[in-house]
């Protein structure tokens, strides 16, 4: 048989073709893997504080690694009709290592809080926002008024209309971050009720390239099959974005936006929607981004090995203990994580929970209903399911239990406290079983997708 010898250009070419191809295939398959460790280092000196109740707000602060700012630009947005105990707990706390001139804070009224300036973002606004807008007029009417937001206004006609202005600093918010601090590698959006573990935060922009035009956030499906960042979680942009969207004119997010802000009921929507045409496309990273709240965090395998880097409608109350809490628990090689937030809920102190509704939502693991006549009845049907590891029961007229695949703290049960409407329990012995199954080695650190969300 004759041996036909290629040229060795071709054999060259053949080889190089091959061994690209499976380096691609390895980086592709790389790529779709779930979760990756990743070593990180706090910046915090010291990382943690073996007592924190007795220590100072400025005692803490003082581990706060200020070098940082330079780079990382934080802006708080916030509404005149807001509580203030939500205010004052979020400048306690997430926002209290900031000096006044680290923290932008955008609202819709300029006002001095706890000794920082607010900026009433709708001044920044073009002309066309205020014509013949109705919003604006009742909005400009209402701040002629006084208001004491902690006398039962809040849930009324005040707070709604300050809901509804809110969507009109999403735009404003971005370019004033700019205009103000250009330059920055890293611009972080965050609200009031938004709980941003800085540590966290540190870590994950520092394997991240600012050069790069990055949108970062939880994923939420905005126009057109679009995707854009909740607001609630907070959301980040580069430097590289900034510039792309911002580096030839200043205003054109405003300018652009504004029909769209006026139709679309959420600010964050159409923040997506524009960046989205200026072809800065979001990068998604739930359940870093966490749309829940510490109470709701349904802890499965999803939302366990993961760093915590931002969580979202927390209430004071559960503000001002994690931070300290959060304070006396950081570790210098691994972030706080899913699993060590359990550790802070204390849902393992008890079996049973009268008048308390545990239930959350897991859209992979949505769980199982059944009529039961009572909260016995339902434990015995959460004992016979395998997967079940809690459970609650909804008496009265309902007499309807929810099998969980999944732990959860949750809450009282509001308005229906001592009514015997709510009944929760937990399997913890099961709970244990999983847990001891699930020990965290390394952070699982997730790549950017939209197919994982919320």
């Amino acid at each position: 048989m004759q041996v036909v010898r290629l040229p060795k250009r071709i054999v060259r070419l053949i080889i190089t073709s091959f061994v690209s191809s499976c380096l691609f295939l390895v980086f592709l398959d790389d790529k779709n893997l779930t979760t990756f460790p990743l070593l990180t280092s706090s910046s915090f000196r010291p990382v943690s504080y073996s007592n924190t109740n007795d220590g100072s707000t400025q005692d803490l602060c003082k581990s706060f690694p200020r070098h940082l700012l330079q780079s990382i630009q934080p802006v708080l947005k916030m509404g005149w009709t807001e509580s203030q105990k939500q205010i004052h707990a979020q400048l306690e706390t997430v926002s209290a290592c900031f000096d006044p001139n680290d923290l932008l804070i955008v609202s819709d009224y300029e006002e001095t809080i706890l000794g920082r300036v607010t900026i009433d973002i709708f001044e920044t606004l073009p002309e066309e926002y205020r014509r013949r807008s109705r919003d604006f007029a009742r909005h400009n009417a209402m701040k002629r008024k006084p208001l004491n937001m902690d006398d039962g206004r809040a849930e009324t006609t005040h707070h709604k209309l300050g809901w509804k202005m809110d969507k009109y600093k999403f735009l404003a918010q971005v370019e004033y971050a700019w205009s103000t601090m250009p330059g920055r590698d890293w611009y972080v959006f965050y609200e009031t009720d938004t709980y941003v573990l800085w540590d966290s935060m540190f870590r994950f922009l520092s394997t991240l390239d600012a050069a790069e035009a990055l949108y970062i956030g939880s994923p939420s499906p905005g126009r057109r099959g679009t995707w854009f960042a909740n607001g609630g979680p907070g959301f980040v942009l580069s430097r590289g974005a900034m510039q792309k969207v911002l580096g030839k004119d200043q205003g054109w997010l405003t300018s652009r936006g504004a029909k769209a802000t006026r139709r679309d009921c959420c600010g964050d929507s159409v923040l997506g929607w524009m960046l989205w045409q200026a072809r800065v496309p979001l990068s998604g990273f739930y359940p870093l981004f966490s749309l829940y709240a510490v109470d709701r965090v349904p802890f499965t395998e999803r939302a366990w090995c993961q760093p915590v880097i931002t969580m979202h409608k927390l209430t004071p109350g559960d503000m001002l203990r994690l931070w300290r809490w959060e304070h006396g628990n950081r570790k210098r090689d691994t972030p706080i994580l899913f699993s060590d937030l359990y550790e802070f809920t204390g849902i393992n102190e008890t079996d049973v929970r009268y008048d308390w509704d545990n239930t959350s939502y897991d859209r992979l693991a949505p769980g199982r209903e059944l009529a039961a006549e009572t909260h016995e009845s339902c434990r015995a049907a959460c004992e016979a399911d395998g997967k079940c590891l809690q459970y609650l029961w909804r008496g009265l007229q309902e007499k309807h239990c929810v099998l969980m695949p999944f732990v959860s703290l949750g809450k009282a049960g509001g308005q229906d406290a001592g009514s015997g409407m709510y009944v929760s329990g937990w399997m913890h012995s099961r709970i244990e079983d999983w847990r001891a199954g699930n020990v965290c080695e390394d952070a699982a650190w997730v790549h950017p997708s939209i197919a994982r969300h919320f």
